[in-house]
């Protein structure tokens, strides 16, 4: 497939899983799990994602997230999540929406 065909894989981290999933969506990619044995929680933080923004990948690739679901309501311990194989970390700053170049 040519790079015109491609699709840029979009900004993740820090979004709520599910406008994660809705601009993964938009962008023609498919969020998945980082690890595939454990589904990803329906409410949470993005705070990784594989490939990086900016990437250029076939439609429909998947963009594996590790989401940060926060402590448990309603007491307890908090439960776990996180898991599965570790992710780059990206380097910081602000980036675009499509997170290809730094903001300002």
């Amino acid at each position: 497939m040519s790079d015109q065909e491609k699709v840029l894989v979009p900004a993740l981290i820090g979004l709520e899983v599910g406008d994660a999933h809705e601009l993964a969506f938009a962008a023609r990619v498919v969020a998945v799990a980082a690890d595939p044995a454990t589904p990803l929680p329906t409410a949470g933080v993005v705070t990784a994602q594989d490939p990086s923004a900016g990437t250029r990948v076939d439609p429909a690739a998947t963009v594996a997230i590790a989401v940060d679901a926060g402590p448990a309501d309603g007491g307890g311990d908090g439960g776990g999540g996180g898991g599965g194989r570790p992710l780059p970390t990206p380097p910081p700053g602000p980036r675009d929406p499509a997170g290809t170049k730094p903001v300002g």
